[in-house]
């Protein structure tokens, strides 16, 4: 009797700490999926068919309507109605093959919540941010705030498989001939980005940019067990890793800032664009691999504030 008390005292006590894990988890978890704005910008298309004004349709329709988030996606990056009405004159096949695959991530929430359980995992400060999806005129991915991801859903969901990219022009159609549509690989790299000290800007150095970068990817192929980054920029990589070191280093010594390197956004380049993020990772993988405590490792690269210094430490000079 005494035996069969105590396993049911230990069997108590052990649902009790399972319980307040899980109710911990869940406050941890507790983040908001803006979807609105997505739904907004299909009414505006469709009622573009029997407009007299379509400029002024988008603006109400859409623009007016915005989410409070997706409202800072406008501040930031100045979309203007006349703008989405040109784009999907010029793209009728994109817009129609593309609406599918937007409409797509209102069915993935419990695919988002296991990566935002695992980075809270990885990563015991942990702060949710919110997701807000929207449309933007085939101009930008995704960018983040320190509690904010905001989606350019129609660029982050194109595979050019199931996408119909003939009417798309210049480097976006580069772009998006190297797409997946792996919306779960965009979210959980900007995932990181939210969470990281370093401040990263338009003036950020080349090393800083490429780290920032490299972080996101790192932890972010943690978080989804597979590697992020885009394939052709990896396997490049892979094959000429210490000449594009070489190079690097030669920039980061000279103290440029990656706007004036072919290191990032380079999509008329005659190699693969954007190595900077394979430089980035490589670097951010080393310190990690030459890390005893694995956890703190995770915590050092969130948290990274001196480029020159982690890089030091990455032992990382091929």
């Amino acid at each position: 009797m005494k035996k069969l008390i105590q396993t049911l005292i230990i069997g108590i006590i052990l649902t009790f700490i399972s319980c307040k894990e899980k109710s911990e988890q869940t406050q941890k978890l507790n983040y908001q999926i803006i979807l609105s704005d997505l739904d907004n910008f299909w009414m505006a298309y469709d009622a573009l068919k029997n407009s007299k004004d379509s400029i002024q349709t988008f603006q109400e329709l859409y623009i007016d309507k915005a989410s409070p988030e997706f409202k800072k996606f406008l501040e930031l990056r100045d979309f203007k109605a006349k703008e989405y009405v040109d784009r999907i004159k010029t793209a009728p096949k994109f817009w129609k093959t593309i609406r599918p695959m937007t409409m797509s991530v209102k069915r993935k929430k419990a695919e988002f919540d296991k990566i935002y359980e695992k980075m809270s995992k990885l990563y015991d400060k942990f702060q949710p941010p919110n997701i807000c999806f929207a449309i933007s005129p085939m101009r930008t991915g995704g960018t983040t705030s320190k509690e904010l991801i905001l989606i350019g859903t129609e660029i982050a969901s194109v595979n050019p498989k199931f996408v119909d990219i003939s009417e798309i022009n210049g480097f976006i159609k580069k772009l998006f001939q190297k797409s997946t549509g792996d919306i779960n690989s965009m979210i959980a790299h900007e995932l990181v980005h939210t969470q990281q000290l370093n401040e990263d800007n338009e003036n950020a150095l080349l090393l800083s940019r490429a780290l920032t970068e490299g972080a996101a990817d790192f932890i972010g192929s943690m978080i989804l067990e597979k590697k992020i980054m885009n394939k052709v920029i990896f396997e490049y990589g892979e094959k000429h890793e210490q000449a594009l070191w070489n190079e690097f280093k030669q920039d980061v010594k000279l103290n440029k800032g990656f706007g004036d390197t072919d290191w990032f956004y380079n999509y008329d380049s005659n190699r693969p664009a954007d190595l900077g993020y394979y430089l980035g990772y490589k670097i951010v993988e080393s310190y990690y691999n030459n890390s005893k405590n694995k956890k703190q490792a995770i915590k050092e690269i969130v948290e990274m504030k001196d480029a020159r210094e982690f890089l030091k430490k990455s032992k990382y000079n091929k």
